[in-house]
């Protein structure tokens, strides 16, 4: 019996290298256009990755916003205010503030000259002391979105900040009624609380610790970007495959169903026939990324990504039924995960809700994979989702590969 089903196992080994062999011969065809798609995953990441690295380090010509400052006529405030807010170096660093009379700064708005009038009411100062807060109006320029929600932002910021103090000055003059200070008139007390705030507001840089963090988290830069595009790429060569999942290749299921063979043997070759044109793609880009180091790692990372993305190719071109409508979905899917894994935007700018959805990203997955092999960290949950992802799309394209043969034999 042990020597029955030896032979039975070389015979089924036997059978599906055959097979392995004609379907690779299938895809023949389509090896001019993996090499081209090979030179394109070689050179543009790395190029994107060198650009967005120069892109991120230097920052963007952001020459700042102005801001023109008005009030009733006669009224000093817009002049004083504007001294003082140009003086912070903070601030100065992106906004910087002219105090204009409101015709004027109305035309200056008009003429582009400034970003942004800020109109104080009559007697703005008297107002914020007393607690009465008075309303201000921003008007900003409609073509400079942007520049308006920057001002937004720090106006915004601004009111918290007064609120913060306001309430502390009036709990400090709460408690001081409550139980007066000898020699400390109520005057006294509250001119000190509110130099004291003022202290505070103009040492506030000593509030916060900076830290530097970078826009990609845990990759360098370059490698963060070449790694991400090469993963889309490889995912987006899912129309490749269409020889081996469409025609009369499915047809030829009827007569190995007939000879007693199952749907394996083809559905397994054609995922097997698409790893070495993966290969093809996915190593000399990663051997240029990891700059030729741990030779090792990187193929066999090569190959894990390899067969991934030939089992999505799989599902892609049965689900889809065309090549056209298979580089759709292909793209469309391969974009997405691209977005989610912060390889368009950089992840630390991605807002909290897409960061927390990048864990789901076949690009995170993959990228995690290649950079495992070049010596950096990989957490346990890529792998996870790695494996998973895999037997899934394996048991779906399966059950989608009997599928599309059962119909080809009954249309026979």
């Amino acid at each position: 019996m042990v020597s029955a089903l030896n032979r039975f196992g070389m015979e089924t080994l036997r059978f599906f290298t055959t097979y392995l062999v004609l379907t690779m011969g299938r895809l023949r065809r389509q090896l001019w256009l993996t090499a081209g798609l090979a030179l394109l995953c070689l050179a543009l990441p790395l190029g994107a990755g060198r650009a967005a690295q120069a892109l991120l380090t230097r920052g963007v010509d952001f020459r700042g916003v102005t801001l023109a400052v008005t009030a009733p006529e006669g009224d000093p405030t817009p002049a004083r205010l504007a001294e003082y807010m140009n003086a912070m170096e903070d601030i100065a660093q992106y906004c910087r503030m002219e105090a204009m009379g409101e015709d004027e700064a109305l035309e200056a708005l008009e003429r582009g000259e400034v970003t942004a009038v800020l109109a104080l009411p009559e007697e703005f100062i008297r107002g914020v002391r007393q607690g009465e807060n008075p309303d201000l109006r921003l008007i900003a320029a409609a073509d400079r979105p942007l520049e308006s929600l920057l001002l937004l932002w720090v106006g915004q910021s601004a009111a918290d900040i007064l609120s913060a103090f306001q309430g502390g000055v009036y709990a400090v003059l709460d408690l001081y009624e409550q139980s007066p200070f000898p020699g400390l008139t109520r005057e006294q007390a509250a001119a000190g609380i509110n130099l004291r705030y003022i202290a505070m507001a103009l040492d506030r840089a000593n509030f916060f610790e900076m830290r530097q963090v970078s826009a990609t988290q845990a990759l360098p830069i370059p490698l963060h970007y070449a790694l991400s595009l090469l993963c889309y790429f490889a995912l987006s060569a899912a129309p490749l495959f269409m020889p081996v999942y469409t025609g009369n290749w499915l047809r030829f299921q009827r007569r190995l169903r007939g000879a007693g063979r199952s749907c394996a043997a083809g559905f397994f070759s054609g995922v097997a026939a698409g790893v070495p044109l993966l290969l093809l793609l996915l190593f000399p880009a990663l051997l240029a990324a990891g700059e030729g180091r741990n030779v090792p790692a990187l193929l066999g990372a090569a190959a894990v990504m390899a067969v991934f993305c030939s089992l999505f190719g799989a599902l892609c071109c049965l689900a889809a039924g065309s090549a056209g409508r298979c580089g759709a979905a292909a793209f469309l899917v391969s974009l997405l995960s691209l977005m989610l894994a912060g390889g368009i935007v950089p992840p630390a700018l991605l807002p909290r809700a897409l960061q927390e959805l990048g864990w789901l990203s076949p690009v995170s997955w993959l990228r995690q994979t290649a950079a495992w092999a070049m010596g950096h960290e990989a957490e346990r949950s890529g792998w996870v989702c790695l494996a998973l992802a895999a037997a899934g799309m394996a048991a779906g394209a399966f059950a989608l590969y009997r599928r599309e043969a059962d119909r080809e034999e009954a249309e026979e």
